[in-house]
């Protein structure tokens, strides 16, 4: 895979230990969390558990969950990438709260998508968002992704989205 990832505002590449500590602030955030899993905050063991298995992945199959570096200040302010899914993958993301609102979500996701279909080659990318999550909902139709199925797990209502690779269909 080729990292890293520049946007206008962003760079995406791979873990490097001293992410750890920042990317677990993001996690221990009650806000940042409620839409994930079953909305409680992480211990510090499942987010070096989190980054262990992005690197793994990383090296397994060339992509995984990647790190969002915010420019201006070189801070990490989340993750923007895959994990794999039929078909291709399924995108996902998560910025500390302090950005939220920016467009940053958008810029990032919008980043990878293209990396997916372009590089990566998928042929097909969902995104699976709680369906109380609109500032995540937002994001997903902003790039273009529609939604194809709903499924509860944990006591909460998931929608799938789900877009396919344009240049695959034509070819």
């Amino acid at each position: 895979m080729t990292m890293p990832l520049e946007t206008e505002r962003l760079i995406l590449r791979d873990w490097q230990p001293e992410d750890l500590e920042a990317f677990h602030a993001i996690c221990t955030d009650p806000s940042v969390m409620q839409f994930v899993g079953d909305g409680e905050p992480w211990a510090r063991e499942r987010t070096e558990q989190f980054v262990g298995r992005a690197c793994e992945m990383s090296q397994a199959v060339g992509f995984c969950q990647w790190p969002v570096i915010y420019k201006p200040s070189s801070t990490v302010i989340g993750f923007c990438g895959f994990v794999p899914a039929n078909d291709g993958g399924e995108i996902g993301w998560r910025l500390a709260q302090e950005y939220w609102g920016r467009g940053l979500a958008t810029e990032a996701a919008r980043a990878v998508l293209e990396l997916g279909f372009e590089t990566l080659g998928f042929q097909r990318i969902i995104a699976t968002v709680q369906s109380p999550n609109r500032a995540s909902i937002r994001v997903v139709e902003k790039l273009g992704l529609k939604p194809e199925s709903r499924f509860h797990r944990n006591g909460r209502e998931l929608i799938v989205f789900s877009i396919t690779n344009q240049r695959a269909d034509a070819g």
